[in-house]
């Protein structure tokens, strides 16, 4: 039988006959190879040629005529040995942490087999080609992961490229589901390659089938394309010397930062801008990372009664009083300010703040801006907040859902969401800060871009993170960083391309780094370190259209996506209608 033709399927059942897989392997070995494949294309290996096949093996699995359950098993085994090992960062939280793990990856590998039968619906019922539709649907799945419980758009193929510049380019205008889109469709022409008759004979000798040569041609024009623009927008690149900014990495692990006294996590920070305040070049701008002041930030709006606020520092802090946190606020504002005017450096710094008002109790995640002899500050209250991390969603519904957490003793996460983007305008620059994770989200960073009220879009993109949940303990007890300081490193590069704007990370156990408007890595510091990285910041004039536009190839191939589900049923093709 010829790989081309597919036998007829039952009229009554639609049930096709069981006939071997296209390349005689067995379902489940061909997800398992897929998933691991793709696992290396990412960091801690990162071979990123990897990403151009990996899911061959998958793909295969659109025509495949084993039995259903064969097949969808073997998309979802696939899919959950990926996740397993893409996610083994999770681990390093807490020992308890491995039902996390296991849940997480469970859940996203669910979209393998998602994937398997929408695709397999199409080519089937509507006779499309497995390159046109595969990466359709895979890019639309992956658009779907940037929203899905609150959004983990981690694991992008995209985000296995992340150093060949030349290639991501074009994420200033098609974001990085442009790039996955068209590395979806090189897995796809490879899967066609392995299925459908390949050459044909001619006078002049074995040529590719029309089918085929037009498949070729077809991802040809568009990988030299993408490469033309990229070596293009490169080449033409122009940047300006920006702000010398300092920014601290400190080394405390997450789950041991209890261990580590208030003091002394100041005093490694008093150690750290000290230096950073003697370097050559100084900083015009020092930069902390994500929630690094141990003591907070206590802000209390002078229209909220004593009595009321009385009520909410006992609901927070019951062995405290009103009084208790009025000498808090000026011991940490006094603190704050008199050391930015001592060193006549500003500081972002990254801490929690306790918001009391009329309305109740906030607590933020924030990045604040002091500047030297000025009582005012700026501050920026996270807008995306980390599921489990910061807060347990539908806690009092399902009190259960701790144990997804390493939360113990009643110590439950409830920050509460930032409203609206803010910036700082420090000097003449501008600066927009996205915080933790919140880099990784494009829809999220878009916004700190395309919501300026005033036009002005922002010169530098900060990140302050705290990657001290993942990271180990060596034998000399040494702090180690895990593969999700790498990936973390790697989604944010896409972040700097989209909007044409230099990226500055402050992270606690790091990866710290600038990163300049082409996506390139200017400088970093080595995850697992206490240290500091001044670095003169390169502005870049462009501006990215995916400011303007967003996500639209993500949002185009996830209506296409939806729109194949009924057309298939409504409009079925003659020929064989895969399960």
């Amino acid at each position: 039988m010829s790989s081309q033709t597919l036998p007829a399927a039952n009229p009554k059942t639609g049930d096709v006959p069981k006939v071997p897989n296209p390349v005689g392997t067995h379902p489940a070995l061909l997800g398992l190879a897929s998933g691991i494949v793709l696992w290396f294309a990412f960091p801690p290996a990162a071979w990123s040629w990897l990403g151009w096949v990996a899911l061959v093996p998958l793909f295969l699995l659109i025509k495949s005529q084993r039995s259903r359950a064969a097949i969808y098993f073997g998309a979802w085994l696939g899919g959950f040995a990926f996740w397993l090992l893409a996610l083994n960062w999770i681990l390093c939280i807490d020992a308890t942490a491995a039902v996390a793990w296991v849940a997480m990856a469970f859940a996203l590998s669910l979209l393998w087999p998602a994937f398997l039968a929408i695709t397999r619906h199409a080519v089937g019922r509507l006779d499309l080609p497995v390159m046109l539709v595969a990466p359709i649907v895979w890019t639309a799945i992956e658009y779907v992961r940037a929203y899905l419980l609150t959004g983990f758009p981690w694991y992008y193929l995209a985000h296995s490229q992340y150093r060949q510049l030349a290639l991501i380019q074009v994420a200033d205008f098609a974001g990085s589901l442009g790039l996955s889109l068209l590395m979806a469709a090189a897995n796809a022409f490879v899967a066609d390659a392995l299925t459908l008759p390949l050459l044909r004979p001619t006078r002049r000798g074995p040529r590719l089938t029309r089918p085929m040569g037009r498949r070729a041609v077809i991802l040809a024009v568009a990988l030299a394309s993408t490469l033309g623009y990229g070596l293009f927008r490169l080449r033409t690149a122009r940047f300006e010397p920006g702000p010398t900014v300092g920014l601290i990495q400190s080394s405390q692990m997450q789950r041991y930062r209890s261990d580590s006294t208030a003091e002394q996590i100041v005093e490694e920070f008093q150690i750290l801008i000290a230096r950073a305040s003697r370097s050559n070049p100084r900083p015009t701008l020092i930069v902390w990372p994500e929630t690094a002041y141990p003591y907070g930030y206590v802000a209390i709006d002078p229209q909220l009664a004593p009595d009321e606020f009385g009520r909410q520092v006992k609901a927070l802090s019951p062995e405290d009083s009103a009084a208790d946190w009025l000498a808090k606020r000026d011991s940490i504002n006094s603190h704050l300010h008199q050391w930015v005017n001592a060193m006549g450096i500003p500081m972002v710094v990254g801490s929690t703040t306790y918001d009391f008002r009329p309305g109740g109790l906030d607590k933020y995640n924030s990045a604040i801006l002091f500047e030297p002899e000025k009582s005012t500050i700026q501050s920026y209250h996270k807008l995306h907040l980390v599921p489990f991390g910061e807060y347990v969603p539908l806690l009092q519904t399902f009190p259960w859902l701790v144990a997804l957490t390493p939360y113990r003793n009643g110590h439950i996460p409830s920050l509460t969401f930032g409203g609206t983007p803010s910036w700082f305008d420090e000097g003449k620059y501008r600066y927009a800060t996205a915080i933790c994770f919140e880099d990784t989200v494009p829809q999220v960073t878009r916004r700190l871009f395309s919501e300026v009220p005033d036009g002005r879009s922002p010169d530098v993109l900060l990140n302050l993170s705290n990657d001290g949940w993942f990271t180990t303990l060596d034998r000399d007890k040494q702090v180690r960083g895990s593969s999700e300081h790498e990936m973390h490193l790697a989604v944010s590069v896409f972040r700097s391309v989209e909007h044409r704007v230099p990226l500055a990370r402050a992270a606690n156990t790091g990866i710290s780094a600038v990163i300049d408007g082409n996506g390139r890595i200017v400088e970093s510091l080595p995850s697992g370190k206490s240290d500091l990285l001044v670095v003169n910041v390169p502005l870049d004039p462009r501006t990215g259209l995916y400011t303007t536009l967003g996500d639209w190839v993500g949002l185009l191939c996830l209506a296409v996506t939806i729109g194949l589900v009924p057309l298939g049923w409504v409009r079925p093709s003659r020929k064989v209608a895969l399960a």
